[in-house]
């Protein structure tokens, strides 16, 4: 949880929100997201109490941490950027003294630094960790990491890798700098998916700003900057593509959004193209395309959290997969099935507005003030522009 006199610095946007001398952000991002709660300024003491409080509400369901008397918990209290040494302790102070004194519970490891900060930041987040011998054991042990108050450096500043490092599962697949190969698709398959996927990044890269103004009410406002950096690696690729073996296709572009797409954003999508990329399909045909797309969805719900009606991308893709799989094998010619994709552009749109009046119960949005929730969730009206640039490249 964290509290903020002004929001961060984000080279080449606009603020996310703006605070009056007297005021605080509660709950604020480390991106300049807004947070859960506006106040006055308080006494350090005050601040403390309203952030502990805050984190251990039970009707925030399972983001709230439940403390017991007597548990041993870890306490790491973060300079978000633009604090003061003086400051920091001061709350440092204040939080061991709430959490022992009020709370009950044993603080045997307290972390206080800058660990992880934004640019101009005055604010501090506290963290707990409930702790087992394992956790502890893990918490102490040495770090290169340099921010971390108990680094170490090795021999030579050199780490050896371990068999276990974790790898780019999919690496091997992405289109590399030095392959410089047209690779002009032979097959009607082939066309047809280089010209959606060009026609997405055209449409995603001319709605940057839109998805941006969207996302400052909820996130960070990088939405449209996220999809774009993804779109801008795509179509510096098109032309080395694989594209008559639409997996390896849906591969590559996983490469690319893992190494060009940050946040959540970048997470997800890189599930629905794996899972779409390894259905058991054929993909001749357009039914193929819609288990595929289904396939994508299942992996968006079960590793991200999110399920439809939590005002997330998941309400627009869902619709439209619905319709997709629904309509497509009962198509009888290129007609029907354009009908049926038209169709599912349009649940995509509506499911996307729809979001206006959802309170948020997954991702960043969960944690904002309701009352600031005015406009369509960003990821689920990129997911309509994807849907209906898809439809636009295939009716041209």
């Amino acid at each position: 949880m964290s509290v903020s006199l002004s929001p961060c610095s984000v080279p080449g946007l606009k603020p996310s929100f703006t605070l009056r001398e007297d005021e605080m952000e509660l709950g604020l991002g480390i991106h300049g997201e807004a947070g859960a709660e506006r106040t006055k300024l308080q006494e350090a003491n005050e601040v403390v109490k309203l952030m502990f409080k805050q984190m251990t509400r039970s009707d925030l369901g399972y983001q709230y941490f439940e403390t017991i008397p007597g548990m041993e918990v870890a306490l790491a209290v973060n300079n978000l950027g633009g604090t003061s040494n003086l400051e920091l302790l001061i709350m440092t102070n204040a939080a061991i003294r709430y959490l022992v004194d009020e709370l009950k519970v044993a603080v045997v490891r307290v972390i206080s630094g800058s660990l992880i900060t934004s640019l101009e930041m005055a604010g501090v987040s506290l963290t707990l960790l409930r702790l087992t011998p394992e956790l502890l054991a893990y918490l102490d042990a040495e770090t290169l990491a340099p921010g971390w108050p108990r680094a170490t450096v090795g021999r030579g500043g050199s780490r050896t890798r371990l068999d276990s490092d974790p790898v780019a599962c999919h690496s091997d697949s992405s289109p590399t700098a030095h392959d410089t190969r047209d690779k002009e698709p032979s097959t009607t398959i082939g066309r047809m998916m280089r010209s959606c996927v060009a026609e997405v990044c055209e449409v995603l890269i001319r709605n940057e700003e839109r998805l941006n103004d969207l996302d400052r009410g909820s996130g960070d406002g990088d939405c449209g900057s996220t999809m774009t950096a993804g779109s801008t690696a795509i179509k510096e690729r098109l032309s080395v593509m694989d594209w008559d073996n639409p997996r390896q296709v849906l591969l590559s572009l996983v490469g690319l959004v893992e190494s060009n797409m940050g946040g959540t954003s970048g997470a997800l999508y890189s599930l629905f193209l794996t899972a779409g990329a390894t259905a058991d399909v054929s993909w001749s045909d357009s039914v193929s395309w819609a288990t595929a797309m289904h396939a994508g969805l299942q992996a968006i719900t079960r590793y991200g959290g999110a399920e439809r009606g939590h005002r997330t991308m998941v309400d627009a893709l869902g619709p439209a997969v619905d319709v997709l799989r629904r309509g497509l094998p009962t198509a009888t010619n290129t007609q029907e099935a354009m009908e049926v994709l038209h169709s599912a552009v349009k649940a995509a749109e509506e499911g996307a507005e729809k979001t206006v009046a959802m309170r948020a119960k997954a991702g960043r949005a969960s944690y904002v003030n309701v009352s600031r929730l005015v406009n369509p969730d960003p990821g689920a009206q990129a997911v309509a522009l994807w849907m209906e640039a898809i439809y636009t490249a295939l009716k041209n």
